[in-house]
């Protein structure tokens, strides 16, 4: 881990899951505008004590960048332009603000090392399987990008997408076109993981070894539990009208 060898403090595994899930938890309990503009805030906070502030900056970006989507999904609809494309903006806004929060945990658990986070979730006493299951899911997500640019590379070179406008206004048939063949490809690679897996002998019950320390220290409990407070709190303030 780079973030280790410079002495830079980086939360342990375990602290990204929880994190990952109270951001989960929030953005699925809080429906407000201000509450959910001050869970990132406290994701920020989080990203700039662990010393992220290109992920904090990305955090912030996004945010705006999905609140400009989800503005200009309602104005369209207001308007009774294309109501296909105004309503799956305004949703792709609308679900893209309330999912920032978990992924960017999630992106930062995913660049744990493998060893770390099996040998994390082994002091949880999981089974073996289950924190297999987590690495392999994490390691997922950037084959999946992957597969998504080499598909779109694919349809550009047909004529398919080939500008903003053009996949607006043909968004279903676009989405369809990606949808299949990632579902397909997806699929396949996710048959030579299983079997890559079962090669590598993760099915050996020994107990995994991580050649970095884990443990859960004062910070990770400072991190994991202030951003549960600062949730009820929200939560709190919103269920009571002040929010």
């Amino acid at each position: 881990m780079d973030a280790a060898k410079q002495g830079r403090f980086w939360p342990d595994p375990r602290t990204w899951i929880l994190l990952c899930l109270t951001g989960a938890a929030s953005v699925i309990l809080i429906h407000s505008e201000t509450g959910g503009f001050c869970v990132l805030l406290c994701c920020i906070l989080i990203h700039l004590f662990t010393k992220g502030a290109d992920r904090a900056a990305f955090c912030a970006v996004y945010y705006l960048l999905f609140t400009g989507i989800a503005w200009l999904g309602i104005r369209m609809v207001e308007s009774q332009i294309v109501f296909s494309v105004s309503s799956m903006l305004s949703s792709i806004g609308i679900l893209g603000r309330k999912a920032l929060v978990p992924l960017s945990f999630a992106a930062c658990l995913a660049r744990s090392s493998t060893g770390a986070l099996l040998a994390a979730l082994q002091k949880w006493h999981l089974p073996k399987a289950a924190g297999i299951a987590v690495a392999v899911l994490l390691r997922f997500f950037p084959t999946i990008s992957g597969e998504y640019q080499a598909i779109r590379s694919s349809q550009r070179f047909r004529g398919i997408g080939t500008g903003v406008f053009h996949t607006l206004f043909h968004l279903p048939s676009t989405v369809e076109y990606i949808l299949i063949p990632l579902i397909l490809r997806t699929t396949k690679v996710a048959e030579e993981l299983s079997a890559s897996m079962t090669v590598r002998g993760v099915r050996f019950s020994g107990e995994t070894v991580s050649y970095r320390e884990v443990r859960f220290t004062r910070k990770d409990a400072v991190l994991s539990g202030g951003m549960a407070f600062a949730a009820g709190i929200i939560f709190s303030f919103e269920r009571g009208g002040i929010l």
